[in-house]
């Protein structure tokens, strides 16, 4: 069983118990409106009277260099306004890009190298439309120098392999922090473990490159103008679309950084952007923009990519291979990790190894285990596999829950006995979880040793159940500033784009919650031209920004009550904020509206005090899953998928379940059908659209039942914590299957038809 989870409530009323709005449903929010009103503008939607169009030219091969260029036939064309190519001055004394802050490797912004099929690199065109840029790009005569690539990390690492980066690294393609040796990290003697261990087994786990495909391809919009607040120095302010995830405003701090300017030359034009997951990667883009705009006097610049292009951007493959030993009884005692890890062409950031995550990742998972023994090693390598995000922390939760499925199958175990068994960490949270998920799914119902249950129709029945940890995110302050104004509104401003989080909702109740207001009287209201957000990382908004806005609503609170009791001839201690007026606790029929009061505001920047680390563990959650396997077809089908999500503490339901369905709905296509394709022989890649590279659509979506579980243990607001990325691993799908095949694990997802009908024996491997 689990250990105790500790947990010391921090902040102005963390232990509240009653609630008015938060938790509650029925508030409708002002993001669900605008989009499903069409009212949101995303960055492709942005277009004024004289924009012109921007395309850069793009690498055909996998691995390419620029020998020559010859733009004249391109200039000559009607409607072209500039050609640029990388022998610019301009562009080549820019500071070099960054796609993204982790990034370790940097590339001019214009070079005359393309790192992946389908980078940008020799020229740039900008004219009157789209279609006269792709006539322009046709016409640029390029003499290309084919260069050796790599597009799989496990070749990226043999000796003798073309080093890719060598300014980066000259001795090897590894890279991250990790140049010249792996990460390691050891606890106890993994081989004294394995000699104590009665079973010995292993586990491998891989998983392809998977698009990070947007809904829309970007369109970075940008032109300079004057500052409507007046610019003491007389310079023009710069106006570009947010595509922004994080650091601050992305774009925005792609742009000032490339161009080697100040963040206050900067204002955001869009609060709203295509869904992303987990995608730290700007394009090109993102400083292109407002680079050929004003090269151009300021006009209106679009820079656009097609929807192909967009495939370039994508969570890297990774591979495991994990030995345990485990004790008769199903106890584990022995690990020994070792994973290859892909960066993609720029060296990603492996340094969150070090940084963020504290430990290896393939640890993470493990060091929440009863095991005494447990090694580590992971290394990162560079390849021209496109521009990745690199995130090494997806995949932690397979290999862990893969072992308690093989130590389950091979002692004729039940596999959530053997998950309890062996977690360690934390309770009350795994227990009613666990608790949770076994009623909602009928776990008692439905499961059975491996391979020994068929449905009426035929196929195969497979049920399997993981464990995974809410990680307790931490890392970033909330800069928050509230204002009461004269119509007695409290109104909080906000400049980082949206990207599906709807964390602004849950801010808005927060904020009514703590100060007593009506929820229409409290606005959060998108305002470019202020900046609320500290650089750093917001992977967790909807409880950690909520923490903060609910520090800054006590404090105007308490300036209300002040401000209200004196007009009542009364002290603060004596009244309260009822529905937005100022009450005499006392008497409630004595009432003060709250307009006509006076303007007043607070700031508060912090954030809970909470390490940023993955071994810190709160909250938990249990997946459940259902699958029905034809034997002669390989098709798998999800019957039923539970989730028991411990939330601490549910801000908005709908957010908080729709976070949930969005992780279950992407993981049911990286289980069952997506996958990237490259051609071994060229680099090109095969299946760069949404024909070829099946996501799941409407018709797909397998039945998904969220329960949700509060213990109030989480770090964030009221014991609130994260929700999606503990769900966003597709190997559950893959134990299923194994449970009703009754043969052995497949070590690779996508589980597609070929390899199911290979675990059947019915094709070859």
């Amino acid at each position: 069983m689990g250990e105790t989870s500790t947990w010391v409530p921090e902040g102005a009323n963390q232990d509240r118990e009653d609630f008015k709005v938060v938790g509650t449903w029925d508030h409708p929010g002002r993001q669900s409106w605008d989009m499903v009103s069409g009212a949101a503008k995303y960055p492709t939607d942005l277009w004024m009277e004289g924009t012109l169009t921007a395309m850069a030219l793009r690498c055909p091969y996998g691995h390419a260099k620029v020998k020559s260029l010859d733009i004249t036939q391109a200039e000559q064309i009607e409607g072209v306004k500039l050609v640029l190519t990388y022998e610019d001055e301009e562009l080549a004394s820019m500071p070099r890009y960054r796609p993204a802050y982790y990034q370790l490797g940097a590339s001019p912004l214009l070079g005359d190298e393309a790192e992946f099929e389908g980078d940008e690199v020799g020229a740039v065109v900008v004219a009157l439309n789209e279609e006269i840029c792709k006539r322009a790009l046709a016409a640029i005569k390029v003499e290309w120098e084919v260069l050796p690539f790599i597009l799989d990390p496990r070749e990226a690492a043999k000796p003798g392999a073309p080093i890719l980066r060598p300014e980066m690294n000259p001795d090897s393609n590894m890279t991250g922090n990790t140049f010249g040796a792996a990460v390691e990290w050891e606890q106890g003697c993994a081989e004294d473990g394995f000699k104590e261990a009665d079973h010995v087994d292993v586990v491998d786990y891989g998983r392809p490159m998977w698009s990070q495909f947007r809904p829309m391809p970007p369109a970075y919009f940008s032109y300079w103008a004057n500052d409507p607040w007046g610019n003491p120095d007389g310079e023009k302010m710069c106006y570009v679309t947010n595509h922004a995830h994080f650091p601050s405003n992305g774009p925005i701090v792609s742009a000032f950084m490339g161009a080697g300017s100040h963040a206050d030359k900067y204002r955001a034009l869009s609060p709203y952007m295509a869904a992303r997951y987990c995608d730290f990667v700007e394009k090109r883009g993102a400083q292109f923009a407002p680079v050929l705009s004003k090269r151009l006097g300021g006009v209106p610049v679009r820079y656009v990519q097609t929807r192909r292009e967009s495939f370039d951007a994508a969570v890297p493959q990774t591979y495991l291979t994990v030995r345990i030993g485990y004790k008769d009884d199903g106890t584990l005692v022995a690990v020994q990790s070792e994973n290859v890890h892909q960066t993609g062409a720029r060296g990603g950031y492996g340094d969150k190894t070090h940084g963020h995550l504290v430990l290896p990742p393939n640890a993470q998972g493990f060091k929440q285990t009863v095991s005494p023994n447990i090694y580590s090693k992971m290394a990162y390598y560079v390849t021209n596999g496109a521009c990745t995000t690199a995130d090494p922390g997806q995949p932690q939760y397979e290999p862990v829950n893969l072992a308690f499925a093989k130590i389950a199958d091979a002692l004729k175990m039940d596999v959530s006995e053997v998950i309890m068994k062996n977690i360690k960490v934390t309770e009350p949270s795994l227990s009613a979880c666990m608790s949770a998920a076994k009623e909602a799914f009928d776990w008692k119902g439905k499961w059975h040793l491996a391979g020994e249950r068929t449905l009426a129709d035929g196929r195969l029945h497979g049920v399997s159940c993981r464990y995974a940890a809410s990680q307790t995110w931490g890392m970033i302050s909330y800069n928050i500033n509230l204002r009461m104004g004269v119509d007695g509104k409290v109104y909080m401003p906000y400049a980082e784009a949206l990207i599906g989080t709807y964390w602004p909702d849950a801010v808005q109740l927060v904020i009514a919650e703590e100060m007593g207001m009506k929820l229409e009287d409290v606005v959060v209201y998108y305002a470019p031209n202020y900046n609320n957000w500290q650089q750093g990382d917001a992977a967790d908004r909807g409880s950690t920004c909520t923490w903060a806005a609910k520090e800054a609503a006590v404090l105007l609170k308490e300036q209300i009550l002040a401000a209200g009791a004196a007009a009542l001839g009364a002290t603060p201690e004596e009244v309260d904020l009822v529905d937005s007026m100022v009450t005499l606790k006392a008497d409630p029929a004595k009432q003060l509206s709250l307009q006509g009061l006076g303007q007043l505001a607070v700031g508060y920047c912090g954030k809970p005090k909470v390490p940023f680390q993955t071994d810190v563990i709160r909250t938990m959650n249990v997946d459940m899953c259902e699958v029905a396997v034809d034997p002669e077809t390989g098709l798998v089908e999800i019957l039923d998928y539970v989730v028991a999500h411990d939330f601490g503490k549910v801000i908005r339901p709908s957010s908080a379940i729709g976070q949930i369905e969005n992780a279950l709905t992407m993981n049911s296509g990286r289980a069952l059908r997506e996958e990237l394709i490259w051609d071994e022989s060229t680099g090109v890649l095969l299946n760069g659209n949404l024909y070829d590279y099946k996501v799941p659509t409407a018709l797909d979506q397998p039945k998904f039942v969220p329960v949700p579980v509060e213990t109030r243990c989480g770090g964030g607001a009221y014991g609130s914590t994260g929700v999606a990325h503990a769900h966003a691993n597709p190997g559950l799908v893959g134990q299923a299957i194994q449970n009703a095949t009754g043969g052995d694990f497949i070590a690779m997802v996508p589980y597609t038809p070929d390899k199911v009908l290979a675990a059947l024996g019915k094709i070859a491997r």
